[in-house]
């Protein structure tokens, strides 16, 4: 079922079936990490020319957060590199883990992506083939849709049994009308409408059942609604923050520690106001690709 309006609901978000938070996450190798291509705005300096990255620099930027996971106890699984994929590392994308709690037959899923552009779509077959001896069910948007980036636009509602879908330039509406109607969920499908928040997770992150990290610009008018009926005490983030800092592409796993992207210093600030644990991850190297700490895992239990 679609959810486009609050109405469409018929209910509270509160008589939802209730989800566990996350214990497990897929995180992938680094080693061809780097910025060979442009296929999202922030890959490019002022100039128009593709941005340099420290790959060193950014592989122990990867190793601190991997240790930062592992420090919360979280189980960490890692994905093995592939030749030539340097976008690999943003793991979130090439699929949508829909976990048991959610499935109508108690089984966990695995939903594969229909990578928008080319020079990614090999991560898919990688990750399925990784993920394949796991136990879990696997399968792909069968429908019309030509473009589908997993968790990149797709987020469960913490702790509720209600997906939220980003509408834009890398997921079509009709992916998420798929998936709701196989795995009989609820879909709050967002129309995102700035070419530099090209994911739902560059602009929404939930946190616990009321609140989130968001970007009000990045939503038209009935998403911004949608966000905020459904989020009663949303946390804005400022606009040099959500635009150059990636600061909503945070991940809360329990509700109550929030890894941030480092040098977001307003949104700590709020999320300490608020009550949350604030553990800032180092990630300058990867948002050079348009990528920060949500983008950089993938849930899997």
């Amino acid at each position: 079922m679609l959810i486009r309006s609050p109405e469409d609901l018929g209910h509270s978000i509160r008589e939802l079936a209730p989800l566990p938070p996350a214990r497990r996450v897929l995180i992938a190798d680094p080693r061809d990490y780097d910025v060979r291509y442009a296929i999202n705005p922030h890959m490019l300096d002022g100039s128009g020319a593709l941005k340099t990255v420290d790959r060193e620099l950014a592989r122990k930027q990867w190793r601190d957060m991997k240790s930062a996971f592992e420090a919360a106890g979280l189980e960490v699984d890692v994905l093995p590199p592939l030749d030539g994929h340097p976008d690999l590392c943003f793991c979130a994308n090439p699929a949508l883990w829909i976990p048991a709690e959610a499935a109508p037959n108690g089984t966990a899923h695995l939903v594969r992506s229909r990578m928008a552009h080319a020079e990614r779509h090999d991560e898919v077959a990688h990750l399925v083939q990784h993920m394949n001896v796991r136990g879990v069910e696997i399968e792909g948007i069968e429908g019309p849709a030509d473009r589908f980036e997993g968790s990149g636009d797709g987020m469960f509602h913490p702790g509720r049994r209600l997906l939220w879908g980003g509408v834009g330039p890398r997921t079509e509406l009709a992916a998420w009308a798929e998936i709701g109607e196989r795995f009989e969920l609820p879909v709050a499908a967002v129309q995102l409408v700035d070419p530099l928040f090209y994911h739902l997770d560059t602009c929404l992150a939930p946190l616990d059942e009321e609140r989130c990290l968001w970007f009000p610009p990045a939503f038209n008018e009935a998403g911004a609604a949608l966000i905020r009926a459904f989020y009663p005490r949303a946390i804005e983030v400022a606009d040099r923050e959500a635009r150059e800092g990636l600061a909503c592409n945070a991940w809360c796993p329990d509700g109550e520690r929030v890894f941030l992207p480092a040098g977001c210093e307003e949104t700590a600030s709020a999320l300490g106001r608020h009550g949350f644990q604030v553990i800032e991850i180092e990630c300058g190297e990867f948002r050079k690709a348009g990528g920060a700490v949500f983008c950089l895992k993938l849930v899997i239990g």
